[in-house]
């Protein structure tokens, strides 16, 4: 769906699928967010309105960080709609400075990251380097999909590479985004082989996690830990303020952040004309959710591997 001014410039629009009696969002848990774009609030608004009007007899959308702009279009609209919380990805304000970040973590965060990155230098030649692009990029994918799979993501099956359209989904996401200067990929490496790399991209000002992992040959000297520090590190010297550590709160992102932020699905059943307009489920439905929440994030020092 797209929205076009009065001079047929680009002003905002939505992906959507539309499905036998439904409409939905593209959202899963390999896309993180969804919402409907545009230039200006207004624009957004206009957006809103437009799926509102749609009028399938179900609308499903997945992936809201803020629900409120959507729901009260579809309600307006004369919808009934109900809100769930999905996912409460760790949510971190980057301040100006690394130290000044490692000041607001815990001494036990310090003091692991300070001792796991000199064991691993005891090790052989320690470096971290992030590729955006260019001739290195392929082969720094490949070697980022190796790490993924090296563990316990290979023998479940959850891995990238165990299967085809995944890895097709984040290959051309790759490419894509290191076309339009997003791609972050980041990789540790002890005497030039990567041990632990991310998956990530920088948008406006923000960092966002995309996948992550480790080798884990060495996995007692956390390179994960290790690795998160580094693109911290990288992301405030970028000048980038925020980072969203993307999918549910595990543990290794919450020694860094007590924050958290819900994704929202909201479901929109079309009422038909003389139903009631009210009900218990749908007054429940109007309740105020959280943009953010915090949490309290799990010090222990069994979370340092990941």
């Amino acid at each position: 769906m797209l929205l076009r001014d009065p001079e047929g410039r680009l002003a905002g629009g939505a992906l959507l699928f539309r499905r036998p009696g439904r409409l939905e969002t593209p959202a899963n848990e390999h896309s993180g967010d969804w919402a409907a774009v545009g230039r200006d609030e207004q624009a957004r608004s206009q957006v809103w309105a437009a799926i509102a009007d749609l009028r399938a007899p179900l609308t499903v959308l997945t992936g809201l960080i803020d629900p409120a702009p959507a729901r009260l279009a579809l309600e307006r609209r004369g919808r009934r709609v109900f809100a769930t919380v999905g996912a409460r990805s760790p949510f971190l304000d980057l301040p100006p400075r690394f130290d000044d970040l490692l000041q607001q973590a815990s001494r036990n965060l310090r003091s692991q990251v300070g001792r796991r990155r000199r064991a691993l230098e005891r090790e052989g030649r320690l470096s971290f380097r992030t590729t955006t692009g260019g001739a290195r990029m392929a082969r720094d994918l490949d070697a980022f999909f190796r790490i993924e799979a090296a563990g316990w993501k290979a023998k479940a099956g959850t891995a990238i590479l165990s299967d085809p359209v995944h890895e097709r989904l984040y290959r051309d996401f790759a490419t894509a985004a290191a076309g339009r200067g997003w791609l972050r990929l980041h990789l540790l490496e002890l005497d030039g082989e990567p041990i632990a790399a991310d998956l990530g991209c920088a948008i406006d000002g923000s960092a966002f996690l995309i996948k992550t992992g480790f080798d884990e040959a060495h996995a007692r000297r956390s390179p994960g830990l290790v690795l998160r520090a580094e693109v911290l590190r990288a992301s405030i010297e970028e000048g980038l303020t925020e980072y969203d550590f993307l999918g549910g709160p595990d543990a290794y992102k919450l020694r860094w952040t007590s924050v958290v932020r819900p994704r929202v699905t909201l479901r929109a059943v079309r009422v038909s004309p003389g139903a009631g307009s009210c009900s218990t489920r749908a007054t429940r439905s109007r309740l105020t959710l959280p943009t953010t929440a915090t949490v309290g994030p799990d010090r222990g020092d069994a979370t340092a591997r990941s």
